[in-house]
């Protein structure tokens, strides 16, 4: 394989994620370090084994690199978002394939440990965060959404853009699955239950009606017993009854699982599929009532049972 000596924005954008780590809800002996260690240490050693295995790789002399750590101030006081965690990732694999995948000393060294803890922190965000885990373009493989898109040797120039979910590479079968296995671990994931039981309707919802904008779903006796499809611009598409309607002397239309799913919806304010994924500009609702942007929900995908896949 190539090797090559990132840059130090990438290894600043490492020791910053670890900086933050550190003064955040991990103990402080996570990384191994000394009690004092800083992350001008971090990264310096970051930037010397990096330095040591390429000059390794290529049996080339190495001088010892200049490093003086400077902090990405978006990632060390900033709200984290996805596109901050998802570059994040990409700069630990950019940063491990270049240093470690062949090198003898790699393997549970303490710049090994630290990427790793790294990429580990991140993801856990990610995942805590509801962030969709989508195909490759290029192979049957599986990544987090929109880390095509960021920049595999990172520099302040490239900054975080948002990032692009394609709705089409998001897989129904895993968000079924992923509602069956939360519903087994009870309310300790009742949040990320009641988004993917959302999105799935939405999903749906829309692959009946195509050009739907968004969903209004009515409860009664503490269910959501019926719902209606509009399109942009407020015009009714459809209405959808859940299999309680025939309780309340109306048939029950839609398929199936959408009436099934209908009934399963948590109606409460807890749930925050109301927040997350709530439309713009339309008409007050009736108390009790809940609005979905289809867009936004149909794009959304909660974290899955299957393994993940990892460059580290």
């Amino acid at each position: 394989m190539s090797s090559f000596v990132v840059g130090k924005d990438l290894i600043d954008l490492l020791a910053t994620a670890a900086r933050r780590i550190r003064n955040g809800r991990m103990w402080d002996g996570f990384f191994d370090y000394e009690d004092t260690a800083t992350a001008q240490s971090i990264g310096e050693a970051l930037a010397r084994f990096n330095t040591v295995a390429v000059a390794d790789h290529y049996q080339e002399e190495y001088s010892e690199p200049e490093y003086t750590f400077t902090p990405v101030e978006e990632i060390l006081t900033g709200t984290l978002e996805p596109r901050h965690l998802v570059q994040i990732c990409l700069a630990a694999s950019c940063y491990n394939y270049q240093t470690g995948e062949d090198h003898p000393q790699w393997a549970y060294s303490l710049p090994w440990a630290t990427v790793k803890a790294i990429r580990f922190w991140a993801e856990t965000r990610l995942y805590g965060l509801g962030w969709p885990i989508v195909k490759l373009r290029n192979s049957g493989g599986y990544e987090w959404a929109g880390l095509e898109d960021a920049a595999w040797e990172w520099t302040r120039e490239h900054g975080f853009p948002d990032l692009q979910i394609n709705p089409g590479r998001l897989d129904d079968d895993e968000v079924r699955q992923a509602i069956t296995a939360t519903e087994r671990m009870g309310e300790q994931v009742s949040a990320a239950l009641g988004m993917s039981r959302v999105s799935l309707l939405a999903r749906l919802v829309l692959a009946g009606h195509e050009d739907g904008a968004y969903l209004i779903l009515e409860p009664d006796g503490g269910r959501f017993v019926r719902c209606a499809v509009f399109r942009e611009g407020g015009g009714k598409i459809a209405e959808i009854s859940s299999p309680e309607a025939a309780a309340h002397s109306a048939e029950p239309t839609g398929g199936e699982e959408v009436r099934a799913l209908l009934a399963a919806v948590d109606p409460g304010p807890e749930n925050p599929a109301w927040t997350e994924f709530a439309p713009e500009d339309i008409p007050p609702l009736d108390e009790g009532s809940r609005a979905i942007d289809l867009e936004k929900a149909s794009a959304w995908s909660p974290l899955t049972t299957r393994p993940r896949p990892s460059h580290t």
